[in-house]
C-alpha cells in the first residue's frame, strides 16, 4: 500500500484538493444552514418535545419576549406614550402575535380594577412592577412555524426598535428580554465564535508551528491540512443538510487542531528519516516514513473516530450531527496528512538543518528520571486522582440557559432586571385534562387550580407566581365565582374586556383542558428542575383526583429534559468509547496488558478534568457532558505514538532504558509539539461569549496538558513495570 501511495500520491492529492475547492464553493453558496427553532436541539419524535409543541399550539403560544421600561411613574401619562408607541411598532412585525400592556386594556377594564391595578395576579409583575415604576410589554411570538430567517429578522427588528426608542426618549431605562431573543442570541455568538476563533486559532497554530519548527514547510503542511479537512467538512454540513449550532461550530476547532497534531507527527517523523537515512533518494525517505508512521496514524485516527463516533448515539439532533462531522473531518485530515507529507519528506528544503535543540535530551532525561523514582511518580499521581476524587462530590449540573452567557453580557443584565423588577421569565406549565372529554370549566375546578397555585407557590422557593383561569375570573373582585352561572358571567365579561384570547391562556378550544402557569427563577440545577417537575404533577394529582390527567410542560421543564438527556447520552456515549478504544488499542498492539496500559495515563487526565471542574466550581452542561468521550479520543493518540515507538526501539535495542532514551527524544518532542497546538487550539475557545465553549476549551485544553505529563513521566514508569520481558514485549506488540 505505501508503494501504491507514494507511486500515486500526486493524483491523491489532484482528486482531495479538487472536492475540498468543490465544498469551499458550497461553503459561499448556498452557505452553512442555520435553525433556530428548538426543535433543532431534539428528535422530532422526542416525547418532551412533542408534548411542548402540542402545548403552544392547544393554548397561546409560549414563546414570548419581553420589553421592560423603566421610569419614574410607569402610570403617568409620558411613560404610557412610551408603552404605546413600542406596541405600535412591534405589532407591525409579522412573527409578533400579540402585543400585552397596560395601554392596551381597555378604559373601562383599568377604570373598574382601579387601585387593584398593580397587585392582580395577572397584571403585578407581568405588566407593572409592585413599585409601579416599571411597565413591561409582553410579546407572544409565533411558535416552531417560523422559519429560522424570519427568527433571526424579528429578533434584530425588535433590537432596532429598541434602540431607535432609547435614543428618543432618554429618560427611560428600555430592556429587551425573554426566551425567544435568548434563543437567538444565543446563534448570533455561535455565528460569531465560528468566524472569530476559526481565524485565531489558525493564526495561533501557524505562530506556534513556527516557533517549533523555524521553517515555512511544515507549517504549511499543517496549516494546508487543517484548513482542507476542515473545509471539507463543513462542506460535507452543508451536503448533509446539518445545521449549525453550538456543538457543531466546535468541529472547526476540533478537526483543525486534530489534523494538525497527526502532521507535527508526520513532520518530525520526516526530519528523522531524513537525519538517519540520508542517502536514500526522495521518494526512498517518503516510504520509510510512511513505513514507520502508517501504521501508528491511522490507530490514532481510529480511536479519535471513537471518541467522537460514540456520540453518535445521542438522541439530540446537534450531538449526532456532530459526531458525524467530526468522524468525516478525521477521514479526510488523514488522507491529506499522508499525500502531503510525501512532498514535505521528498523535498529537502524542508527538513531540519543548522543548531540541534536541547528539548530532546531534556525529555530523556526527564523520561529515564521517571524510571529511576517509579515509587514516587506513581504516588504523586495517585494522590492527585484520590484529591480528584474527593471533589466528585462538588460536581453540578446547570440547566439554567441565562447563565450560558458571561455575568457581564447584556442577556444576563436583562434577565436579572426583569427578575428583579418583574415576574421571572422561566415558565412551568401544568396542565390538567378531563379524562372523560367533558367540560373543565367549573366552579371546583377554579377553585382547586387557585388553591394548587398557591400551595405550590408556599411549597417551592423558586416558584415565585403561579396564574389561571381563576386568576381571570376575579378581575372584578378577590372572591371566587360560587356559581357556574356567576362564573360563565366573570368570564364573558374578562372575553368583553380583554379579548377571546384571554381566556385561551387557561383553557383550550375544547374546554376540556386548564393550564396553570408558573413562573420560576432559575439557579437550580438539572435534577432540582427535574424532581420539582415530579413533584408539581403528583401535587397536581393529588388535587384534581383520578379523573383527570396531568401533564408537567414549558421551556423551564423543558429545558431541564433536555440537558438530563444529554447528560445520559454522554454517559452512555463514554461506556461505549471507553471498551472500543481499549479494542482498538489491543488491535494495534497485539496485547491485553499493553493496551491496559496504555489506558492508564488517558484516564487519569480525565479523572483530573473533572475534579478541577468540582474544585473550581465548574458546572456540567450541555457542552462539557460531551469532554469526557471527547478527550478520551483525543488524548489517546500521544500514548499510541509513545509506545508504538517505544517497541520499535524495544526491538532494536533489548534494553529498556535505551528504548526510553530514544523514544522521548523524538516521539516525546512531538508529543510537547501536539500537546501545544491542541491545548493553544482549545484554549481560544475560553474566549467565547457562551460559556459552555469557553468552558469545554478551557476543559479540554488542561486535560491535555495532564495526558502530557501522564505520557512523559507516567508512561515510562508503567512501560518498565510490564510483566513481560523485552522478548515477550517484541513478540505482544510486534
Amino acid at each position: 500500500m505505501i508503494a501504491w501511495l507514494t507511486r500515486h500520491h500526486r493524483r491523491i492529492f489532484g482528486f482531495l484538493l479538487l472536492a475540498t475547492m468543490g465544498c469551499a464553493v458550497l461553503l459561499v453558496r448556498p452557505g452553512l444552514r442555520h435553525d433556530y427553532r428548538l426543535e433543532a436541539f431534539v428528535a422530532s419524535s422526542d416525547e418532551s418535545y412533542l408534548r411542548f409543541r402540542s402545548f403552544m399550539e392547544e393554548f397561546t403560544s409560549n414563546e414570548i419576549a419581553v420589553i421592560a421600561i423603566q421610569t419614574d411613574d410607569a402610570l403617568s401619562e409620558s411613560s404610557q406614550a412610551i408603552t404605546r408607541d413600542i406596541v405600535a411598532r412591534v405589532s407591525a412585525l409579522p412573527a409578533v402575535q400579540k402585543a400585552q400592556a397596560l395601554t392596551e386594556l381597555p378604559p373601562l377594564a383599568l377604570n373598574f380594577l382601579g387601585d387593584r391595578l398593580s397587585k392582580h395576579r395577572l397584571i403585578a409583575g407581568n405588566l407593572i412592577s409592585h413599585d409601579g415604576k416599571t411597565a413591561a410589554i409582553m410579546l407572544q411570538m409565533r411558535g416552531e412555524d417560523q422559519s429560522p430567517a424570519s427568527r433571526r429578522q424579528t429578533v434584530a427588528a425588535l433590537r432596532d426598535t429598541v434602540e431607535d426608542i432609547r435614543r428618543e426618549y432618554l429618560g427611560a431605562r428600555i430592556i429587551l428580554a425573554g426566551p425567544y431573543v435568548t434563543l437567538i442570541d444565543m446563534y448570533e455568538y455561535v455565528d460569531r465564535d465560528l468566524l472569530v476563533f476559526s481565524v485565531a486559532a489558525f493564526v495561533l497554530i501557524a505562530v506556534t508551528l513556527w516557533l517549533v519548527f523555524r521553517r515555512a514547510g511544515p507549517m504549511v503542511f499543517a496549516i494546508g491540512t487543517g484548513m482542507s479537512a476542515t473545509v471539507f467538512c463543513l462542506g460535507a454540513a452543508i451536503v448533509m443538510g446539518f445545521a449549525t449550532s453550538l456543538i457543531t461550530q466546535m468541529v472547526v476547532i476540533l478537526v483543525t487542531v486534530l489534523s494538525v497534531a497527526t502532521c507535527v507527527h508526520l513532520a518530525v517523523a520526516s526530519e528523522e528519516t531524513a537525519e538517519n537515512l540520508p542517502a536514500l533518494d526522495p521518494l526512498g525517505r517518503a516510504q520509510s516514513t510512511l513505513a514507520s508512521m502508517l501504521a501508528p496514524c491511522s490507530a490514532v485516527v481510529a480511536t479519535t473516530v471513537v471518541g467522537f463516533g460514540s456520540v453518535c448515539i445521542s438522541d439530540l439532533s446537534p450531538v449526532r450531527s456532530f459526531g458525524i462531522l467530526m468522524v468525516i473531518g478525521l477521514g479526510m485530515s488523514l488522507a491529506f496528512a499522508l499525500t502531503a507529507s510525501i512532498r514535505l519528506t521528498a523535498d529537502p528544503r524542508h527538513l531540519a538543518t543548522g543548531k540541534k535543540s536541547k528539548l530532546p535530551d531534556m525529555l530523556s532525561t526527564l523520561a529515564l528520571w521517571a524510571d529511576r523514582h517509579r515509587t514516587l511518580v506513581v504516588l504523586i499521581f495517585i494522590a492527585a486522582g484520590s484529591l480528584s476524587i474527593t471533589s466528585f462530590g462538588r460536581l453540578r449540573f446547570e440547566s439554567d440557559f441565562v447563565k450560558n452567557f458571561r455575568p457581564g453580557s447584556e442577556v444576563r443584565r436583562s434577565y436579572e432586571f426583569i427578575e428583579e423588577h418583574l415576574s421571572p421569565v422561566g415558565s412551568i406549565e401544568v396542565v390538567i385534562r378531563r379524562k372523560d372529554g367533558q367540560p373543565i370549566v367549573t366552579t371546583p375546578n377554579i377553585k382547586r387550580a387557585r388553591e394548587l397555585g398557591d400551595e405550590i407557590v408556599a411549597k417551592h422557593a423558586p416558584i415565585r407566581k403561579a396564574m389561571s383561569l381563576a386568576d381571570l375570573a376575579t378581575l372584578m373582585g378577590d372572591a371566587l365565582p360560587q356559581t357556574q352561572i356567576d362564573l360563565d358571567m366573570r368570564l364573558k365579561m374578562a372575553r368583553t374586556f380583554f379579548g377571546p384570547d384571554a381566556e385561551r391562556n387557561f383553557v383550550n378550544a375544547a374546554r376540556d383542558s386548564l393550564r396553570i402557569n408558573l413562573r420560576a427563577t432559575e439557579g437550580i440545577d438539572v435534577n432540582e428542575k427535574l424532581a420539582l417537575a415530579d413533584d408539581l404533577r403528583s401535587m397536581a394529582s393529588t388535587k384534581f383526583g383520578p379523573d383527570y390527567g396531568v401533564e408537567v410542560t414549558g421551556l423551564y421543564a423543558f429545558y431541564a429534559k433536555l440537558v438530563s438527556g444529554l447528560l445520559r447520552d454522554q454517559y452512555r456515549s463514554f461506556a461505549l468509547t471507553l471498551p472500543a478504544v481499549f479494542l482498538v488499542m489491543v488491535l494495534a498492539f497485539r496485547s491485553f496488558k499493553v493496551a491496559a496500559v496504555a489506558m492508564v495515563p488517558n484516564g487519569l487526565p480525565i479523572l483530573f478534568c473533572l475534579g478541577t471542574m468540582g474544585w473550581a466550581n465548574i458546572p456540567v452542561n450541555m457542552t462539557t457532558a460531551m469532554m469526557l468521550s471527547v478527550t478520551l479520543g483525543i488524548a489517546v493518540d500521544d500514548t499510541v505514538h509513545y509506545i508504538w515507538r517505544y517497541r520499535k526501539e524495544l526491538q532494536r535495542t533489548n534494553d529498556h532504558r535505551q528504548a526510553l532514551h530514544a523514544t522521548s527524544r523524538s516521539v516525546g518532542r512531538a508529543c510537547l509539539f501536539t500537546t501545544v497546538v491542541i491545548a493553544g487550539g482549545f484554549w481560544i475557545l475560553t474566549l467565547s461569549e457562551f460559556l459552555p465553549t469557553a468552558y469545554f476549551g478551557g476543559l479540554v485544553g488542561f486535560t491535555m496538558l495532564g495526558t502530557l505529563a501522564a505520557d512523559l513521566i507516567l508512561l515510562p514508569v508503567l512501560l518498565s513495570v510490564v510483566p513481560l520481558s523485552a522478548t515477550k514485549f517484541q513478540a505482544a506488540v510486534g
